[in-house]
């Protein structure tokens, strides 16, 4: 084969490797675009100055304004059980009784004793008498009058301390029968028929709660807190079953929780209608009253997000998302009012927080 024919041959092959080699190089030296996360979408209002049409509610606890665990003032063993859990009982109505053999045995001495000293007593002032009358006719030393007086003194000292002893056994016979302090409903009992109940430490035996005497604890913003007097009649119903009530504030507290930045607000829960559904420990919500005489700004619930104690918006600016920290305060179950890290102009994402980061592309839903 001649030089020129093997040139012909190899020659397509040469330029076949030479433009794959340039074609593998050129692409390795051509840079890869990286692509832009998409913007996330979200829904976002201005914060509004007024709530129109709105109540400011509180939801508290209802619990029982009188509420005592009776123990016995003195030390035995139950024999015989008055009340039952569940019933009602008047102010000094019997719970338990104990036994009261042996202190009955021990008064019963106790007045024989009385009696006795009684005996001495009148027979020393008797002595005590003819001794003086002897002395005036000059009769009688002046020592046996001495003497005749001192019997007398201490014939009336054992006479009181036995009328003291018997009054203090009459008041142990008297303990041994544990009564209701209020009129209420007994609602636990620890000791039944047979448990013998101490002294020191008191032994718990019965639990009796005024079910008739509620009241409920409040814990209001404390941007609401202000209207609120004690004497103001607020609207409430109870959580679940929504039975009405009426309370009257007795008391508001003078400091603010700095972790839920409220204030504790005591009512007394009216008799009336409604009144008999509701029970110690339950919850309840009550009407503040109108929330518009509070200062704005407000924003819906479920703009504030919470971290610990710290509160925080997302706020839409230029198409990003910027956390803002904020002085918030639930004023209804829909809005909350934001008492600093917001104005009036600020779009406040409202809907699609959740996967937020600071910085992040935002799309605004119109």
């Amino acid at each position: 084969m001649t030089q020129s024919r093997r040139f012909l041959l190899f020659a397509p092959t040469l330029a076949a490797a030479t433009l794959l080699g340039c074609s593998r190089g050129d692409a390795a030296a051509l840079p890869t675009a990286k692509a832009e996360p998409p913007a996330l979408a979200v829904r976002a209002e201005r914060p509004i100055d007024r709530l129109e049409g709105e109540t400011a509610r509180a939801t508290g606890e209802l619990r029982a304004k009188l509420q005592a665990t009776v123990s016995a003032k003195a030390a035995g063993t139950i024999v015989r059980v008055r009340a039952q859990v569940g019933d009602r009982v008047r102010k000094g109505d019997p719970i338990v009784e104990l036994d009261a053999a042996t202190v009955a045995i021990q008064l019963d001495q106790a007045r024989a004793a009385r009696k006795m000293a009684l005996a001495v007593r009148d027979d020393a002032r008797t002595d005590l008498g003819r001794t003086e009358q002897l002395a005036q006719a000059e009769a009688a030393a002046p020592a046996l009058l001495d003497k005749a007086r001192a019997g007398a003194q201490q014939a009336e000292a054992s006479l009181e301390q036995a009328d003291a002893q018997v009054r203090l056994l009459e008041q142990t016979l008297r303990d041994l029968v544990v009564r209701a302090p209020f009129d209420g409903v007994v609602t636990a009992r620890a000791r039944n028929v047979g448990d013998y109940v101490s002294m020191m430490p008191p032994t718990p035996i019965a639990t009796v709660v005024a079910s008739d005497a509620l009241e409920v604890r409040l814990a209001v913003p404390e941007g609401l807190v202000d209207p609120l007097k004690a004497g103001a009649v607020l609207r409430g119903r109870s959580i679940p079953g929504g039975a009405p009530f009426e309370a009257r504030v007795t008391s508001v507290g003078a400091t603010v929780d700095p972790q839920t930045r409220s204030v504790e607000v005591l009512a007394d829960v009216r008799a009336g209608a409604g009144a008999g559904a509701l029970r110690s420990g339950g919850l309840a919500e009550v009407d503040l009253g109108g929330s518009s005489a509070a200062q704005g700004p407000f924003v819906p619930a479920q703009a504030v997000v919470r971290e610990g104690a710290r509160r925080f918006v997302w706020v839409a600016e230029g198409g990003v998302a910027r956390r803002r920290e904020v002085q918030a305060e639930a004023v209804t179950p829909q809005w909350t009012r934001v008492r600093a890290g917001v104005g009036s102009g600020d779009a406040v994402v409202v809907e699609g927080v959740a996967g937020l980061s600071d910085g992040a592309r935002v799309a605004v839903a119109k």
